[in-house]
């Protein structure tokens, strides 16, 4: 009987998998013809990984040491051939981004028809970041070099698309679940925030601020929000406890009016799903400090201001430029859902805009 296994590849940048590319095969036996990427789709791929958008997984099989010695090839591409090569591409100057490019983090930042090489001559950060973007890619090794096993995979992969963690958590049911859902239609939901809900982001997020809600009135101090931990307060309290979920939605709830009071339709400053935990403590602290309307949106736009200050100090001496705020930087780009980067951003956004941290959050 065989079997299948898998990891995750560490540190697969882009420019990484670029470079070793000649080490990758991306027309193993047991892929099938498909059509071509239209132009659209590849820039769409692009915008996206320069948004810093979430992507999704891409599987390579593992083809051992010796293949690798006799062929030149580490690997061959399971599931993520047209993405791959729309990225490399792009990098040899195929195609450009597209005339109508928005770059998120920064409006002013134009690059409509840019070429990779114009990016990197205009905006070599921006090329630095789409560089050191990290690929989601799954290596599977399979025994004794089972074909049959890598071809079933790739139909599967190709037949439909997996459910993804929200969508798993969804179909456990239950008060907990419920909660969630009426959270995620709050109008800060439907108004505010810049990502949309494909594939139930907002539903997501909402999960993890009821998660950190509960944690917090239950005495204890911040958890991570990763799945399992939020996948396991769907289990608790999935019957038996309404009044405790009842409890702890109308908290988050009534937060989500203050944000919604301060920021603005589709806020840029709600691109990203990761800093929703942050503000949400925020807004939280203020309230329970007595200290409501305390931090608007432009105190928020000048943080944010701030820490763009702060890199480019950092860019050219390191030495006068804020730990705290690079750490900030750091922290927000990667283990958002850790409670360690969670309480820190927290603090450092309480110290930077003056309002008092609740000692529950930050012990």
């Amino acid at each position: 009987m065989g079997y299948v296994q898998t990891s995750s590849l560490k540190n697969a940048t882009i420019m990484l998998l670029y470079a070793e590319r000649d080490e990758i095969d991306p027309n193993p036996e047991y892929q099938r013809s498909g059509g071509v990427w239209t132009l659209a789709k590849k820039r769409l791929l692009i915008d996206s990984i320069i948004n810093d958008y979430d992507l999704p997984k891409l599987y390579f099989h593992d083809l051992g040491e010796e293949k690798l010695r006799k062929t030149g090839k580490r690997y061959s591409i399971i599931d993520g051939r047209q993405r791959l090569e729309a990225i490399w591409g792009f990098m040899d100057g195929s195609f450009t981004l597209a005339p109508d490019f928005d770059y998120q983090r920064d409006s002013t930042i134009r690059m409509g028809g840019f070429y990779y090489e114009d990016i990197a001559k205009t905006h070599p950060k921006i090329r630095i970041k789409f560089d050191s973007f990290v690929m989601p890619i799954v290596v599977v090794e399979v025994s004794d070099d089972d074909l049959d096993l890598i071809e079933d995979m790739f139909s599967r992969l190709n037949e439909a698309v997996p459910l993804n963690a929200a969508e798993k958590r969804n179909a456990i049911g239950g008060d907990f679940v419920s909660a969630i859902n009426d959270v995620s239609r709050h109008s800060y939901f439907v108004n505010c925030v810049k990502f949309n809900d494909a594939r139930y982001k907002h539903r997501e997020v909402s999960a993890r601020l009821l998660l950190i809600e509960d944690s917090l009135q239950e005495g204890k101090s911040l958890i991570d929000t990763k799945r399992e931990y939020l996948d396991g307060l769907a289990r608790k309290l999935k019957k038996g406890q309404k009044d405790r979920v009842e409890k702890i939605k109308d908290n988050v709830i009534s937060i989500l009016d203050d944000m919604e009071s301060v920021f603005a339709h589709k806020d840029e400053l709600l691109i990203a799903q990761g800093i929703q935990v942050v503000y949400y403590l925020l807004f939280r602290a203020m309230r329970a400090a007595n200290e409501a309307g305390k931090v608007n949106r432009r105190d928020l736009l000048a943080f944010r201001q701030q820490l763009a200050t702060n890199r480019e100090q950092a860019a050219t001496d390191y030495e006068q430029a804020s730990f705290e705020l690079l750490e900030f930087d750091r922290l927000n780009q990667q283990g958002t859902n850790d409670a360690s980067s969670i309480r820190e951003r927290y603090a450092t956004l309480c110290k930077t805009l003056g309002v008092t941290p609740e000692a529950i959050v930050i012990r």
